[in-house]
């Protein structure tokens, strides 16, 4: 409203602008009643982050940092459970070829509320296969592995994976759930993967 404004301000932003030769930066600044308006909400929002975190408003950086750092402790245990149960499914399956003759198919779904369904199931696949690294070699395998949500509803996702050391029968079964069951996807070599959205 005024240059008496200006007595305070703040630069909460700068834009580098490189042209030509030189550098130059675009400088955005609050002052009078936008300063005000800015201060105010964002002492709001720091009051309500310390109430979260049971703490002092000076104390909430620290605070945030440990937050951050136990969700990266707690996320590389969840990766390293994660591949360990992914070798102890891949080992259960693997006892279910004993016995069986050639060519031997394996059917396994699961039920999985993360996001990252498709990820674990790859996990078991892979740990498969180095489980059956000198053990299935001349015998002929295909795996389906599937895996959907606990409440399954018309736009719930549902992934699922095929994998075998028949390259052919892989594309195959493949091709198979995309033109019966709509399922989208696609791979490479001797696994493929996709997915498909309600209830089947």
């Amino acid at each position: 409203p005024s240059l008496s404004n200006l007595q305070l301000f703040i630069i909460p932003h700068i834009e580098s602008l490189a042209r030509a030769n030189t550098t130059s930066a675009r400088l955005y600044f609050l002052a009078g009643p936008r300063l005000i308006t800015y201060l105010t909400s964002t002492h709001l929002l720091l009051s309500s982050t310390a109430s979260i975190l049971s703490c002092g408003a000076p104390n909430v950086p620290d605070r945030v940092e440990q937050v951050v750092d136990d969700r990266k402790r707690a996320t590389k245990r969840v990766e390293d459970l994660e591949l360990e149960l992914a070798s102890a499914i891949a080992k259960t399956m693997l006892t279910a070829f004993e016995g069986k003759s050639d060519p031997i198919v394996l059917y396994k779904h699961r039920t999985d509320d993360t996001a990252n369904a498709l990820g674990f199931l790859s996990s078991i696949s892979t740990a498969f296969v180095n489980e059956t690294s000198g053990r299935l070699e001349s015998a002929s395998y295909l795996i389906v592995l599937s895996s959907s949500p606990s409440a399954q509803t018309a736009t719930s996702t549902t992934v699922v994976m095929v994998f075998g050391n028949d390259e052919k029968k892989v594309k195959e079964v493949g091709d198979t759930l995309r033109s019966k069951l709509n399922v989208k996807g696609g791979g490479k070599g001797p696994k493929w993967s996709g997915k498909f959205t309600g209830v089947r």
